[in-house]
């Protein structure tokens, strides 16, 4: 049953006008990146059919994060996150036109180029929008943001996706990346009405470097262990990151006509499956901490068991299906780590650790394109294999998380304390409420 402190999406939207314009922002931005997606992998299936072709499209989409995160979080740290998000956006809008340019095979290096740029700067903008959330609704509220912001992730892909195949299939590539770009235009619009009311307590001195102030995030995780894994749990999801560069290869397996048609039913069954996880959890089991917790573990065993159904599906609809659990599941995992982070990290340290989380989610999500690309050309495996072997690697990272939690709990019942978690602590395994607690940033000594 849902708490009686946390109000309700539609309330939340319509009471607080801040956060109602950055999502009104993210909802745009996040309709053109699926549009944006969606012309990309049809442009690679037409310039190439190559496994590696598409699989280095989605590591040119994932891996420059890895490199510009460390200067990302320092930035987003240290200057107005509203600003960030803005110029972010403009420059994007001016990238995602160079795709006008590609005409043949022989331009597949501005693709790969374009996209680098493109997603660096996404490395600017995602950890900015994710820290500014705080400082736009209660304390009591963050719970029910987060949720609503997975789940119009997951509504804008399943929209944004079958729009990408239409448009792709009725008007062609060139009138998807036009679309795209103009989505960046509104979204930076919606984001200059947000104010600028960040409450940033800066505990640096303002005369360190950016790589002392990185070195510092860095310092804080490693006394923080619970706050240190919780940013590695969306890595951990990552490891079946390749799901991306397997629905194109699965929708041209089962569907003979169009390809664009495919590619956006199979990736609009992902994003209705993953916008119905966290509401059913939270609604179902509330939003305690050990609720959130231990829903993030059952998730990564039910993910591995939907990648054992894709395994042995056959036709685009099971496939579909398939598609569709595994994602539901891995929004539990990725909406709740983001609330358990913002109501566990200081503001000052926010935007670090949402860097730092992006970049090992990035770099095992690009491990694991490239890793399905090569099964593909390497090892002449079919999408059939690769999903049973993403069942089996997908398990890891719940039996660790379990793991852990389990070792807190010990711990904490014999009196001790981990990090800034003691047995009282409403960050602990205490079935209290969260999002309800004042106490949860947890000041660094």
């Amino acid at each position: 049953m849902q708490s009686k402190n946390t109000i309700g999406y539609f309330r939340l939207l319509r009471q607080n006008t801040e956060f109602r314009n950055l999502w009104y922002g993210q909802v745009v931005s996040e309709l053109g990146d699926w549009l944006n997606s969606i012309a990309i992998y049809a442009l690679i299936l037409k310039l190439s059919d190559s496994g590696m072709a598409m699989a280095g499209a989605m590591m040119a989409k994932l891996l420059p994060i890895v490199l510009i995160s460390p200067i990302a979080g320092v930035v987003v740290d240290r200057v107005s996150r509203k600003n960030v998000m803005i110029i972010s956006d403009l420059l994007r809008c001016i990238v995602v036109l160079g795709f006008l340019l590609v005409e043949d095979q022989g331009a597949l290096w501005l693709v790969y180029t374009l996209v680098v740029v493109e997603i660096s700067l996404s490395g600017f903008f995602e950890p900015a929008r994710s820290a500014i959330i705080p400082s736009l609704v209660q304390k009591k509220d963050l719970v029910t943001a987060n949720a609503l912001s997975g789940s119009t992730w997951s509504v804008m892909l399943a929209f944004g996706a079958a729009l990408g195949g239409v448009v792709v299939h009725l008007f062609g590539i060139r009138t998807a990346f036009i679309l795209d770009a103009s989505t960046f235009i509104v979204s930076a619009w919606f984001i200059s009405r947000v104010p600028n009311q960040e409450k940033l307590k800066k505990k640096s001195s303002p005369n360190q470097s950016g790589y002392q102030e990185f070195a510092d995030s860095m310092r804080y995780l490693w006394s923080e262990p619970m706050v240190l894994v919780l940013s590695l749990l969306k890595a951990g999801l990552a490891v079946a990151g390749g799901i991306m560069t397997l629905i194109p290869l699965m929708a041209s397996k089962v569907l003979s006509g169009s390809l664009s048609l495919g590619i956006g039913i199979l990736y609009s069954a992902r994003g209705l499956g993953a916008a119905l996880g966290p509401i059913l959890v939270k609604r179902i089991f509330g939003e305690s901490a050990r609720v959130l917790q231990w829903a993030i573990a059952g998730a990564f065993f039910l993910k591995a068991l939907s990648y054992l159904f894709i395994a042995h599906s056959s036709n685009l609809w099971t496939l579909s299906l398939g598609v569709a659990l595994a994602t539901l599941f891995g929004s539990i995992i990725w909406v709740f780590s983001s609330a358990l982070i913002h109501l566990s990290v200081p503001d000052s340290y926010l935007g670090r650790v949402f860097s730092f989380e992006l970049a090992s989610l990035t770099l095992f999500m690009g491990l694991s394109n490239w890793g399905v690309g090569y099964a593909v050309d390497g090892w002449g495996l079919d999408v059939n294999q690769i999903a049973l072997r993403m069942a089996v690697l997908v398990a890891l990272p719940g039996i660790l998380w379990s793991g852990f939690l389990i070792f807190i709990q010990c711990k904490l019942k014999k009196g001790e304390r981990v990090g800034s978690i003691c047995p009282v602590d409403p960050n602990g395994l205490n079935p209290t409420s969260i999002a309800g607690d004042g106490n949860h940033q947890a000041e660094i000594k």
